[in-house]
C-alpha cells in the first residue's frame, strides 16, 4: 500500500513540475533543480550509517549479563530445547536479546573439562530476544535448529563418540 501511495504521490509532483513548466518557464525550471537537488539529498541521508543505533545495542557490558544453569534436549525433528536463567544485573538497561556462540564438539566421554581430546565438529550462533528489565532474572527458553551435516553424522552413529556443546554469551543488546 505504501508503494501505491509512492507512486501516486511522484505522479502528482511530475504532473505539478510538467505544469508549472508550460504555464511559467523559468519558474518551472528553478523548481525541477530544486526538487532534483532534494531528492538528491535525501537520497545521501538516507543511505548514511546512523551511529545512534550501534551505541544502543552495547549499552549492557558483558559483564553485567549472567547465563547460568543452562540444558539442552531434543526437542522434535532436529530441533533442540535450550534453557537457562539469565540475569540483567544493568542498574538502568532493558536487556533486548543476547546472542550465544554454540560450539560442537565430538568427545570419547560424558566428563569434559576441557576440549583438547575434542573433534571440532561446528560453530553456530543463535540470537535470542529477551525484552528483560534492568535488575531482574527469568528463565528463558529457545529452539535451536541443527541443521549442521557433520553434526548431525555424529549423532546418528551409534558407534561415534558424545557431541557436547559449548555455550558462551557473546553479546548482549540493550534499550
Amino acid at each position: 500500500m505504501g508503494f501505491v501511495i509512492g507512486v501516486v504521490v511522484a505522479l502528482l509532483v511530475i504532473f505539478l513540475l510538467a505544469f508549472l513548466t508550460i504555464k511559467k518557464p523559468v519558474f518551472g525550471e528553478v523548481m525541477i533543480g530544486l526538487v532534483v537537488i532534494m531528492i538528491l539529498t535525501s537520497i545521501y541521508f538516507y543511505f548514511q550509517k546512523d551511529e545512534r543505533v550501534e551505541n544502543k545495542k552495547q549499552l549492557i557490558p558483558i559483564e553485567q549479563i549472567e547465563l547460568t544453569d543452562i540444558h539442552h534436549s531434543l526437542a522434535y525433528g532436529n530441533y533442540y530445547k535450550l534453557t537457562a536463567l539469565l540475569k540483567n544485573q544493568s542498574q538502568k538497561y532493558r536487556l533486548q536479546s543476547i546472542e550465544l556462540k554454540l560450539s560442537f564438539f565430538n568427545c570419547p566421554s560424558l566428563d569434559v573439562n576441557n576440549y583438547n581430546n575434542c573433534q571440532f565438529l561446528s560453530e553456530k550462533n543463535h540470537k535470542i530476544k529477551t525484552r528483560m528489565p534492568a535488575q531482574q532474572s527469568a528463565s528463558i527458553e529457545s529452539y535451536i535448529l541443527l541443521d549442521d551435516e557433520a553434526v548431525l553424522s555424529v549423532i546418528n552413529d551409534k558407534n561415534a563418540g558424545l557431541i557436547h556443546w559449548k555455550i558462551e554469551l557473546l553479546n548482549g543488546s540493550a534499550r
